[in-house]
């Protein structure tokens, strides 16, 4: 009986080998079909990947839910990668493809191992592997181009799941074509370095152990020198970087700045110069590289509008390829040239600056600290100033060359109003004008025949009153109207900010499907036909509040007095109807927390600072007509394009009134066509508007789109002008 018990004991065993082996092998070819199925329909979305983003983008992520696609080439067949996140980085989604990422992540986890194409047949690897190339991968985009923070969290989880030296020097290729190749080496490189300029003490510390690791004997010294300096030791900073100097020409440039910006931090001027000229001996560093430097010792020596001229050229956004991204550590440049305005007295945009490095570093000291003293600064000026305002009149004037003739019955005014304890108000012949919290102000003033005297008067926060006449003196009646051009003027650029809310964090706030598709559609319209370069057109998709606020300081810091910006927004809207108020739904907008919504106000406070003469607001959006203050325009035909283009102009048109409108939107396909069949080398938007768009949106849904003017954001008159190549 015992022979008989143990041997029955070992046919039940085996089979139950037999059957685990049974079941694995039903699983694998299981694997394999659905496998086979998602790459087919990958191939299927490889053929709209440029010319049809939106449809891709469904095929893409339909191919995802049935099976994993590997992370890229390197883990295995080309033909067999999950092309989700190279789609939405290519067409500039940095935070859809970071998510497309964040979703494969999620997915890998509920599973041990996933099956990989290779050469000849097929085989199983860990997730953990796939997973660890999806982190190094988006880590190292983030790091160039997108969420440093998100790149540092990556990092954080590489180091948790471990790996060896032939992990870190294995490269993978790039997702989207130029960008580089990804490997843990450059990834650990370039993130100690991000993480100084960002003050990120707490990831280079560790990634200390794993330089340690990998024997990368160099960057272990640059992290010991980035820690001291950013523990503020700078003593020490400069004993390890002058003995770093010595050990080859590569380390001798890093230790040569590091020397240079600790002296400068220390206040000794004399000695960061020193170094800054030993730097600039060489070929591979120029005056961008250590511009952060001497920024700083400007401050140091009071030369605060040098320091204005540094920080200026330091905070231009860089581009590479087709994507636009922000220097590192910009809180710092912000917060240098705040104290250089303070320097100066010009506290409105000292005050604008530190709030704007605050947007990119919520902790940072020096920002808080900023803050803080230049209100004490103003109240100080506020109660000791007896000076009545400085106002320069810009124009009329010779700076555009105006010749006012009979057939203009009136003028704009442009001028600036500058007082330490700040502008109160500008009138204009006892009118009240327009008046930005930097002192610019506009307004129109009616004219009659002959001598004109205008008066412009200014009055500072202290009660202070400055007053200036100027004379503008119209022509005979039978002047030409030829004489009305600008015979002096800057040529003026032509920006864009498209925006795009399509894919939203809360389940409770239904993700879109065209929005960046039809955001991708104008792009390509304005570049191919009108006089827009790649270089001048930004691009926002699926942002948060943080990522358009950030988006708005950028474009302050390159856009002129004679530019023009559109700016287009497609995405949820939402009307509270007991404040009145309309609000857009950027993508962390939460349902039921009004506090997460993008507001109409804040959006015109946003258009109102930026200096363009013409600014359009395009929104397609449910209850986009709110934006609106008092009036639409009427269907009477725009005059003369020559002086429409005089005027500071603040212009929108809306998808709908206070209405909803539909995802697959009839507004954006009239736009587009208005926009790609026009013939006329200068189309106003209100022309287009009334000829191509309203009538024929109405007859198609019944929604009515509107054309308007933002007031408060500064319109005065004249209209936005599209300008043919």
């Amino acid at each position: 009986m015992k022979m008989r018990s143990t041997g029955a004991v070992i046919v039940l065993f085996f089979c139950l080998l037999r059957a685990t082996a049974l079941f694995a092998q039903n699983d694998k070819d299981a694997d394999k079909v659905l496998f086979n199925k998602a790459a087919d329909i990958r191939k299927e979305g490889n053929k709209y990947f440029t010319k049809d983003p939106a449809k891709a983008d469904k095929l893409f992520t339909e191919a995802n839910r049935i099976y994993h696609g590997t992370a890229d080439a390197s883990l295995g067949l080309q033909e067999h990668q999950n092309r989700l996140p190279t789609l939405r980085y290519y067409h500039g989604d940095i935070r859809g493809g970071n998510k497309a990422v964040e979703d494969e992540i999620n997915s890998l986890r509920k599973k041990t191992q996933v099956l990989i194409p290779k050469m000849i047949g097929n085989g199983y690897i860990p997730s953990t592997e796939v997973i660890k190339v999806y982190y190094t991968q988006r880590a190292y985009l983030n790091l160039s181009y997108g969420d440093a923070a998100l790149a540092s969290s990556d990092i954080r989880k590489i180091i948790e799941l471990g790996f060896e030296k032939d992990e870190y020097n294995t490269q993978h290729t790039s997702w989207a074509g130029g960008l580089g190749s990804a490997r843990l080496q450059n990834l650990f490189q370039l993130g100690q370095y991000i993480a100084f300029l960002n003050e990120d003490k707490q990831l280079i510390a560790d990634m200390q152990p794993v330089f340690v690791k990998m024997q990368e004997e160099d960057f272990v010294t640059t992290g010991q020198i980035y820690l001291a300096i950013l523990n503020k030791e700078y003593d020490k900073a400069i004993s390890i970087a002058s003995n770093f100097a010595e050990t080859g020409a590569n380390n001798r440039i890093n230790a040569r700045f590091l020397i240079a910006w600790s002296y400068a931090l220390q206040k000794q001027t004399v000695k960061s110069e020193e170094y800054i000229k030993l730097l600039l001996k060489g070929i591979r560093v120029g005056p961008k590289m250590v511009a952060r430097i001497n920024a700083l010792n400007a401050i140091n020596e009071k030369k605060y509008q040098e320091a204005v001229g540094y920080a200026d050229e330091s905070l231009k956004p860089m581009r590479y390829l087709y994507l636009s991204y922000e220097q590192p550590g910009k809180f710092f440049y912000y917060s240098v040239r705040a104290q250089a305005y303070a320097g100066l007295k010009q506290y409105e945009k000292a005050k604008a600056d530190y709030e704007r490095a605050l947007l990119y570093n919520a902790e940072y000291a020096p920002a808080i600290n900023g803050l803080a003293q230049l209100e004490a600064a103003i109240i100080r000026e506020q109660r000791g100033d007896k000076t009545a305002p400085l106002i320069t009149v810009l124009e009329p004037g010779a700076k555009r060359g105006l010749k006012v003739t009979a057939a203009a019955k009136e003028v704009m005014v442009k001028g600036l109003a500058e007082d330490p304890s700040g502008i109160k108000e500008v009138t204009i012949n006892n009118q009240v004008v327009y008046l930005k919290p930097d002192g610019n102000f506009w307004g129109n003033v009616s004219l009659k025949e002959g001598v004109n005297t205008i008066t412009i008067s200014a009055t500072d926060i202290a009660g202070n009153r400055a007053e200036q006449n100027i004379e503008v003196e119209t022509q005979v009646a039978n002047a030409k109207t030829d004489d009305i051009v600008p015979v002096v003027s800057k040529e003026s650029k032509n920006y864009a900010l498209v925006i795009a809310a399509q894919n939203y964090d809360d389940t409770q706030i239904p993700s879109l499907e065209n929005p960046v598709s039809d955001a991708i559609k104008l792009k390509l319209v304005l570049k191919n036909q009108y006089n827009f370069s790649e270089d001048n057109i930004y691009t926002l998709y699926n942002p948060v509040v943080a990522d358009l606020r950030k988006k708005f300081a950028d474009i302050n810091e390159f856009i002129q007095p004679e530019d023009n910006l559109v700016i287009f927004y497609a995405g949820h809207g939402i009307w509270v109807e007991k404040e009145k108020k309309g609000y857009w739904l950027l993508t962390d907008a939460k349902r039921n927390d009004v506090n997460t919504w993008f507001s109409n106000k804040l959006m015109l406070d946003l258009i109102a600072q930026v200096a363009a003469r013409h600014t359009l607001l395009i929104t397609d959006a449910c209850f986009s007509g709110s934006i609106f203050k008092t009036r639409s325009l009427g269907a009477d035909a725009p005059p003369a394009v020559r002086e429409l283009s005089e005027k500071i102009s603040r212009v929108a048109i809306t998808s709908g009134n206070d209405t909803e409108v539909p995802d697959e939107s009839v507004f954006m396909k009239y736009l587009i066509k208005a926009l790609s069949e026009n013939k006329e080398k200068y189309l106003t938007a209100q022309k287009m508007f009334i000829n191509q768009i309203i009538e024929a949106v109405m007859s198609e849904t019944k929604i009515e789109p509107r054309y308007g003017t933002l007031e408060l954001a500064g319109h005065i008159g004249g209209d936005y002008i599209f300008t043919k190549k």
